[in-house]
């Protein structure tokens, strides 16, 4: 029945039939068969055969985990996880990623990571979640290959290292992966993690500009328009930004006006530009003195934007950034045109 449903479902043997493959992928799932269960899911989740229809979809998907297959125990979590066919429970969503992860689909695994980075449906655990994200860029993710960047160059779960940081996001910018495109840009022009190449830094520069014209962008959650960059919409965004316009001045009209206009054109993460209060800065050290300034490092606690999170109503930040600061002279008479010039050589 089952291999008689393959032979309608693709063409093999006679003309393609979607109704038919439906049909006898359902007499075989009701007999037991297990591939079937998952098959006669997928007729159901995506209409193919018969009308589409999410509950008997997770219905069968729920069959087929329950009977070891694993495909289905990632569709399973994933309806779980966004309340497709079913009520959302997390705690539910993360026992079927995390059974589909113990058996090798590496899917589950960036999501497995991603619920213990983020303590969805289990308790927040760093090391649980660059464990996975581990195992899912060595499997090929591409996601999974910046996220375990990330947890190098912030040592999340892991200890700091900017040499397997920069590795990991050659990878996946390797694999069109936009914002490691950016990032390795970033490393390529201060040196971290590999040596200083401005020409390089260059190259994925444009790389990375040229894939955010060509790619295909997912619909934002909130307004369902095309994301303008990776899960960057700049239409929500600028609503966002323009909330929080009251919870902070830098008490100087000129950059205030300056940074937010920064906020409401930004295109994507990387063009934001923030106020950042001296009590969020931990760990300042002198590292230099030029003619106009002093220059430190220090440790940005509640880090940069990358991007906006629908659930918590919150951006995501990348906790614990090092930045640099310039102490200027003769800083009180900063005005537009000042920082106009500054910012073309950011």
């Amino acid at each position: 029945m089952h291999n008689l449903a393959i032979c309608y479902d693709n063409g093999e043997g006679t003309e393609k039939n979607l109704e038919k493959a439906f049909y006898w992928y359902q007499k075989a799932a009701e007999n037991g068969f297990t591939n079937s269960m998952h098959n006669l899911a997928f007729c159901y989740d995506n209409g193919e055969g018969t009308e589409k229809n999410l509950e008997k979809a997770f219905y069968w998907y729920q069959k087929a985990a329950e009977n070891g297959f694993t495909n289905s125990m990632h569709n399973l979590a994933f309806r779980y996880y966004n309340g497709e066919g079913t009520e959302k429970n997390l705690e539910k969503a993360f026992y079927w990623y995390q059974k589909a992860a113990e058996n090798g689909f590496t899917n589950s695994m960036h999501n497995l990571a991603f619920c213990y980075e983020n303590g969805e449906g289990t308790e927040k655990n760093l090391e649980k979640a660059f464990y996975w994200y581990q195992k899912a860029a060595e499997n090929g993710f591409t996601n999974s290959m910046h996220n375990l960047a990330f947890c190098y160059e912030n040592g999340e779960g892991t200890e700091k290292n900017l040499e397997k940081a920069f590795y990991w996001y050659q990878k996946a910018a390797e694999n069109g992966f936009t914002n490691s495109m950016h990032n390795l840009a970033f490393c390529y022009e201060n040196g971290e993690g590999t040596e200083k190449n401005l020409e390089k830094a260059f190259y994925w520069r444009k790389k990375a500009t040229e894939s955010n014209n060509e790619v295909d962008f997912n619909l934002c959650n909130e307004c369902e328009q095309p994301y303008y960059d990776y899960q960057w919409c700049q239409q929500c965004n600028v609503k966002q930004f323009q909330q929080d316009f009251s919870k902070w001045t830098s008490k100087n009209e000129f950059i205030d006006k300056f940074i937010q206009e920064a906020q409401l054109n930004a295109k994507n993460s990387y063009e934001i530009l923030e106020w950042i209060p001296y009590n969020k800065l931990t760990n300042i050290n002198y590292n230099d003195k030029g003619g106009f300034s002093e220059i430190h490092k220090a440790i940005w606690l509640d880090g940069p934007i990358f991007s906006w999170n629908f659930d918590k109503q919150q951006w995501n930040r990348q906790l614990g950034y090092e930045v640099i600061l310039k102490t200027l002279n003769n800083s009180s008479s900063l005005n537009s045109k000042f920082l106009d010039e500054d910012y073309v050589n950011l």
